[in-house]
């Protein structure tokens, strides 16, 4: 089974927005600044979800730990 390019991409934002939450309370309690805790947040949401769709097409051609339902 193949996942399809528009699964990736929707599994990708909807973690992203989730784990940019995380980074943006954080970023926000350790700085204290609204504007640096967003910047932080905005910056980290564009690079990781570039990567996660990358990793998550990667291991799509990767047949190790799949099963065919029969």
């Amino acid at each position: 089974m193949v996942e399809k390019h528009r699964r990736t991409v929707v599994k990708a934002a909807s973690y992203r927005i989730f784990a940019t939450m995380t980074v943006f309370l954080v970023s926000y309690l350790y700085t204290g600044n609204f504007a640096s805790a967003a910047s932080i947040g905005l910056t980290a949401a564009v690079a990781k979800t570039m990567l996660y769709y990358l990793w998550e097409r990667l291991w799509s051609n990767i047949s190790w730990g799949l099963q065919t339902v029969e």
